[in-house]
């Protein structure tokens, strides 16, 4: 085979340039035409370069679960080139090395975090932050260490079961997880029966004792009248007098006589004149003991925390005046009640070991004429009252003598005319003397108690329970409101009666009746069997 030559010597060196250029073209053709058969279609399919916009492989989504203040290393599939969170408030991240990422809880709740690597590659994990439970718990149990307490969650919120031994607990367990800023809901019990019995006893015993002399008299003669008119006010008589001379009659020419009718006051006690002497006198002479008892036992019962009141008595009405209102002239009177009796208001309070706290209120009112009032045709009672309102802590069956009242009062008046009524004995009938002594003892007990109802089939005896009616004889010829004949009691009751122990009763007992004589018991006593030995 023969080379071409070239013909062209004119231009030798531009033949020679074009000539190389040919051939280093030819060269990288081949070349590229050579790559190109040899990868084959696979050259077309290869995957972008680091640093497109195509994702990556997303692994499985992970749960992790840290409490609020707590931090966790997260293991990383891969070296981190960037992380998120969703709600940084519930959670944070922190990247400390391509390997190594930490996870902090902030507040409770739920978010996401997201880890990309450097291809883009996705790791994710559902994140819950709880509540600190653990530490919650420790310290619970090194404040409560006999109380069983339990910590559960639920969402947002802390749910604290167990038994407390005490009901103060119960608050220092709110305050202590208030101040952690935590939602709780206490669903705590006290250990222990949570009902409590309150019986409350107010007596009172009341005694006055007065002593007064007072003497009003008038005397009239022929030349000469007059009289004495001290009275208990020292001004005013004892008794307004009814004899005198008719207005407008010359002096000594007329004879006294009767004016107007004799109307004897309440506090005179003797009264009487001599029509021929011209005399009329009133004695108002008392010597007064007064005694008063007053004796309520009320008792209740109520739950643990819940506040009971009882009331035994009535209302009275009290007229109330009312403005006149736009559509109306004039004014309108509307009625009010007010209570009064024996009224008893308590909140009791199971601390635990048997210890109860009270607040207790009683109070036992009565009408009263002292100090009514009478307005417009209206009569209204005043009231007297024993009241008292205390808290107070107790064992299981003790009592307290909560209130206790001792008032002694004297109350003593000499009205006289100076002089005449300082004589000895005659200067009786120129003074009015009075003397009031008063002697007011009140005391009032409480007694709490842990109770449980009653598990029988028949309920314990009530008042009135054993009373029996009276027949015609009894009520018409004998005047009697009760029978004589023994109560009849049912089977059951007999039975029931048996059981407590109630058949060996010897003596008058509870069987008697309000009008038997008090009568003492002829049961022979019985020494206690001796232990054989």
């Amino acid at each position: 085979m023969k080379t071409p030559q070239l013909r062209n010597s004119a231009a030798p060196d531009k033949l020679i340039n074009n000539s190389s250029g040919k051939l280093r073209y030819a060269l990288a053709t081949g070349v590229l035409a050579l790559a190109v058969g040899s990868a084959g279609p696979n050259l077309l399919a290869q995957e972008p370069a680091p640093g497109s916009n195509a994702p990556g492989k997303t692994l499985p989504a992970q749960d992790l679960t840290v409490a609020v203040g707590r931090s966790m290393m997260v293991p990383t599939p891969w070296p981190v080139k960037r992380v998120s969170v969703t709600d940084p408030k519930i959670a944070d991240v922190q990247v400390l090395s391509p390997s190594q990422v930490m996870l902090s809880g902030k507040g409770v709740g739920s978010t996401d975090v997201y880890m990309w690597s450097k291809d883009e590659d996705l790791w994710q994990a559902r994140v819950e932050v709880e509540i600190d439970r653990t530490a919650i718990k420790n310290e619970l149990g090194r404040l409560f260490p006999n109380a069983h307490l339990d910590l559960r969650q639920s969402r947002d919120m802390l749910l604290v079961t167990g038994v407390l031994n005490r009901a103060e607990q119960a608050e220092e367990l709110h305050r202590l997880l208030t101040t952690y800023g935590v939602k709780f809901v206490d669903m705590t019990t006290v250990a222990g029966v949570q009902q409590v019995q309150l019986k409350v006893v107010i007596a009172e015993a009341s005694r006055t004792a007065i002593r007064s002399l007072g003497i009003n008299a008038f005397v009239a003669g022929s030349s000469v009248f007059g009289g004495s008119t001290i009275g208990p006010d020292g001004g005013g008589p004892i008794n307004p007098l009814s004899i005198g001379a008719p207005g407008g009659a010359p002096v000594g020419s007329q004879t006294f006589q009767f004016l107007n009718p004799t109307n004897v006051s309440s506090a005179v006690t003797l009264f009487g004149g001599v029509p021929g002497a011209d005399l009329q006198f009133f004695i108002a002479a008392l010597s007064e003991n007064q005694y008063m008892r007053v004796l309520a036992e009320p008792n209740l019962v109520a739950l643990s925390g819940q506040e009971a009141s009882f009331l035994a008595g009535g209302e009275f009405p009290i007229p109330v005046v009312q403005g006149a209102g736009a559509s109306t002239s004039g004014t309108s009177i509307t009625i009010e009640y007010k209570e009064f009796g024996v009224r008893l208001r308590f909140r009791p309070t199971v601390l635990g070991d048997g210890t109860i706290r009270l607040h207790v209120a009683p109070e036992v009112s009565e009408l009263s004429n002292v100090g009514a009032l009478t307005i417009q045709g209206f009569s209204i009672p005043a009231l007297n009252t024993r009241r008292a309102d205390t808290t107070l802590e107790l064992n299981s069956g003790q009592t307290f003598g909560m209130a206790g009242l001792l008032n002694e009062s004297v109350q003593a008046r000499n009205s006289r005319v100076p002089g005449l009524g300082d004589v000895p004995v005659l200067g009786a009938l120129f003074r009015s003397v009075r003397y009031q002594k008063a002697d007011t003892e009140l005391l009032v007990l409480v007694t709490a108690s842990l109770v449980e109802p009653v598990s029988t089939a028949k309920p314990p005896l009530y008042p009135g329970m054993l009373h029996t009616a009276p027949n015609d004889w009894d009520l018409y010829s004998c005047g009697q409101i009760e029978g004589k004949l023994p109560p009849k009691i049912a089977p059951i009751d007999s039975q029931y009666l048996r059981e407590l122990g109630l058949t060996r009763l010897r003596g008058p007992g509870a069987w008697v009746t309000y009008d038997s004589p008090r009568v003492s018991s002829s049961a022979p006593l019985q020494k206690p069997a001796q232990p054989s030995k």
